[in-house]
């Protein structure tokens, strides 16, 4: 197999691969630039499909958090609600930015690779 790079993509890729703690030889003086390509395809499979996963499982906790949202505030506005069911809804909202933080700092990290 054969991969053709600019000159200047050859010096990143044999930089990185030189930067890189995981893939150096044994004896640690010489990149193995076969084995960084390697990390890098495989890893970023890796993480895209967990981040997929992540997203599926993100999408399905708000449905449900949308869920008991729109029973607290219906229970509010017709006329039945209580300092508890604005806590409960307060916790709601405040779990789903928790989650969409977390996710947004994951899609950051995953970007970086």
């Amino acid at each position: 197999m054969d991969i053709r790079l600019t000159e200047k993509e050859y010096e990143l890729l044999q930089h990185r691969a030189a930067n890189d703690s995981e893939t150096k030889t044994k004896k640690g003086s010489k990149a193995n630039t076969s084995a960084y390509i390697r990390k890098c395809i495989f890893s970023q499979e890796h993480d895209s499909v967990s981040l997929k996963k992540e997203l599926k499982n993100l999408s399905y906790q708000v449905r449900k958090i949308g869920v008991n949202i729109n029973q607290v505030v219906a229970k509010i506005n017709a006329g039945y609600g209580n300092q508890i069911d604005i806590y409960n809804l307060e916790k709601a909202l405040s779990q789903i930015e928790s989650e969409v933080e977390s996710l947004n700092k994951k899609v950051k990290d995953y970007g970086n690779h």
